[in-house]
């Protein structure tokens, strides 16, 4: 029995193995769950005044006058504040966060456990 079993091992394929793939919407989740995170666009702006974000995610349908806004509170800032623009509409930036509305625009104050900080090294290369 013992034999047949090490011959299965030995036989198995290894080579046909996913590779793991960043998942933003998954990460979004996760952030949601364990971090802390503020969405919508008065929540968002009010709390960019008083204390900025470590990170914010927008949608790809954000209206431009939010965009404007973002880009002016960016220059008065000391330090750059990183925008993601999230791949989907707002609606799938709210079933991303487990969200039956849309959501155009999410401050993340706290990761938690997810990866979303990655996100800042692969656009700087």
């Amino acid at each position: 029995m013992a034999r047949k079993s090490k011959k299965m091992i030995e036989s198995l394929d290894l080579s046909r193995k996913k590779e793991k793939v960043f998942d933003v919407d998954n990460n979004i989740k996760v952030a949601y769950k364990t971090g802390k995170l503020i969405f919508g666009k008065s929540q968002v702006l009010n709390q960019l005044r008083q204390k900025p974000f470590k990170m914010l995610i927008i949608a790809n349908n954000c209206p431009a006058e939010l965009d404007a806004q973002l880009s002016h509170y960016n220059s008065l800032m000391n330090d750059i504040l990183f925008i993601h623009r999230y791949h989907g509409s707002s609606w799938e930036l709210g079933i991303a966060m487990g969200k039956p509305y849309m959501i155009s625009i999410i401050g993340i104050n706290d990761f938690g456990d997810s990866d979303l900080l990655s996100l800042k090294t692969k656009s700087n290369q």
